[in-house]
């Protein structure tokens, strides 16, 4: 092959890539990134359930996004509840082409929450199954508004772990593992009240802490077992175990089991009010059946996420996992 020759296939290739490159950087470098963000918006607030804030939306590499002072505001169909509010100070997000060439959704998301710690790992959804692969670094709970909403009340710790999760349309297809250590964990704050099933006004509780938390779920063909959900600190020590059923949509997931917690006396006399707080909870007719033989108290959770939740009174249920 003549140099010549080989100087004009050369040439031949290099145009055409070239103008291709050129089309693709021009549509990266113009693409109305403030009407995909407008758009993003409007599909999550669709259903009713969610207000969503983006200050910033960016273009990161080719199929990749970068958004700012993003808010979620997740809304209670009670009346007067005030949205569970989660704030991320910045977050990227990089789709696989392939996966949506296949009809599917493959993400990358690097997530940094704005009152510390980041999410990162990968989302797939397909028909058949939710895909959640993630590790949790240095996560503040406090800035974390759908656990404080879950639980009633404000949520204290530094959150560590991982999740591997699929999660079927179909129960047989969900399995995977969730493992969850909070260091300084602790609940209440001296305001917020907890509403308990035979108290009319709820309890309002002084800071408890509780020390290192340790959570592990694992689910094999739908059926997800609390393998360990204990804590013991200054204040208390709790124990858990049942079952956690994930599904999808996610507030088809149910949830089945006993919590037991025991408060040490340096908690029980830690103010004037606490010390009534607790002759109360001994006198209750309906709190009573909460009490174990050992003095600690113990509900039995069950509902699920979508629908209404019981806290039954379960003092006599035996629970070995706390006898050890």
């Amino acid at each position: 092959m003549s140099d010549r020759l080989k100087r004009n296939l050369l040439w031949g290739l290099a145009c055409p890539l070239f103008t291709l490159l050129s089309v693709v950087l021009g549509v990266y470098w113009t693409f109305p990134y403030d009407h995909l963000r407008d758009w993003i918006i409007q599909e999550a607030e669709r259903g009713g359930t969610m207000q969503l804030e983006i200050t910033s939306l960016e273009p990161s590499w080719l199929t990749g996004v970068h958004a700012e002072g993003v808010t979620v505001r997740m809304l209670s169909d009670e009346e007067g509840a005030r949205p569970a509010e989660l704030m991320i100070r910045e977050a990227d997000a990089r789709v696989s082409l392939l996966s949506l060439m296949g009809g599917t959704v493959d993400v990358d998301f690097d997530v940094e929450v704005d009152t510390g710690g980041t999410l990162e790992g990968n989302f797939a959804q397909s028909e058949e199954a939710t895909h959640i692969d993630a590790e949790i670094h240095g996560l503040n709970l406090r800035g974390v508004g759908p656990i404080r909403s879950a639980i009633g009340l404000p949520v204290f710790g530094i959150a560590e772990g991982t999740i591997d999760m699929d999660v079927g349309t179909e129960a047989a297809n969900t399995n995977g593992t969730i493992n969850l250590t909070v260091a300084n964990a602790a609940v209440g704050d001296g305001e917020s009240a907890l509403q308990i099933p035979g108290l009319s006004t709820g309890l309002t509780l002084e800071r408890l802490n509780l020390g290192t938390l340790q959570f592990q779920l694992e689910s094999e063909r739908g059926n997800g077992t609390i393998e360990r959900l204990r804590a013991s600190g200054e204040h208390a020590r709790l124990w858990g175990t049942g079952s956690l059923r994930l599904a999808r949509p996610f507030d088809r997931s149910t949830i089945d089991m006993l919590a037991r917690i025991e408060f040490t006396d340096a908690y029980r006399t830690s103010s004037p009010r606490m010390e009534g707080l607790f002759m109360i909870l001994e006198d209750n007719a309906q709190v009573r059946p909460a009490r174990t033989p050992g003095g600690a108290f113990q509900w039995r959770i069950q509902g699920s996420f979508g629908g209404r939740t019981r806290m039954v009174p379960s003092g006599r249920v035996p629970m070995p996992e706390a006898d050890e």
